[in-house]
């Protein structure tokens, strides 16, 4: 990767729709050669898709929380994860360090929404011993690595 494959890398980390153009100018290229440069960083497994940023406080989700989860025996990792992948609600799950075994991102309508999804799905998972849940008052900021 080159100085401009991380131009290509950051304006797409800050905006998924930006036209073969505009990248093109930012790099000094034609659009033929900015297309061959995203063709090989999606070989290469670097660029592995586009997202758009959906405001779901706009759709009704108004409660955003971190749960940490404790497993009851430490092999459980695979089978939680795999009944984690079944709750819609659950965004994002990572295998951790320190006190939790699991931090998971769950998005709900509200807080009744999540007190369904902690008591009637995640603490129902066979092997999850316990929860702690962090619900977020407001998201600070959030922001694509700079390459």
């Amino acid at each position: 990767m080159d100085a401009t494959d991380q131009i290509i890398l950051n304006i797409l980390s800050t905006n998924a729709k930006a036209s073969l153009k505009t990248l093109a100018d930012a790099c000094h290229l034609s659009t033929a050669a900015v297309h061959l440069r995203l063709k090989k960083l999606e070989d290469q497994g670097v660029l592995t898709g586009s997202r758009s940023e959906i405001n779901l406080h706009q759709l009704g989700y108004q409660t955003q929380s971190f749960i940490g989860i404790y497993f009851d025996r430490a092999n459980m990792y695979q089978p939680v994860k795999k009944a984690l992948l079944a709750i819609d609600e659950v965004v994002e799950c990572y295998y951790t360090t320190g006190n939790f075994s699991l931090l998971v991102k769950v998005i709900c309508r509200d807080n009744q929404h999540l007190t369904e999804v902690l008591s009637g799905k995640l603490q129902r998972i066979d092997g999850v011993a316990r929860t702690e849940t962090f619900i977020c008052l407001e998201q600070s900021f959030s922001r694509a690595v700079k390459f």
